[in-house]
């Protein structure tokens, strides 16, 4: 539930694509519509945020949602 309210506020501030980075729960962002990413293909500012650079390990999974728009 808490991912769906996440998702709907993002979509409501214009948010098209949400980034993660996760070690443990692939699965489950999968089956909420995540796709497994290359970290080499993540946009700049994403690639240069802390948890890119040097928070989360490089063995993180990296993923992807491109949100649907209601309107």
């Amino acid at each position: 539930m808490l991912l769906d309210v996440i998702e709907q506020h993002a979509r409501a501030v214009g948010i098209v694509h949400l980034h993660l980075l996760t070690t443990t729960a692939s699965a489950f962002f999968s089956r909420h519509g995540y796709g497994a990413a290359e970290r080499q293909s993540a946009p700049a500012a994403i690639a240069a945020s802390r948890e890119f650079t040097s928070l989360c390990p490089a063995n993180a999974s990296y993923l992807v949602k491109t949100l649907a728009s209601y309107a």
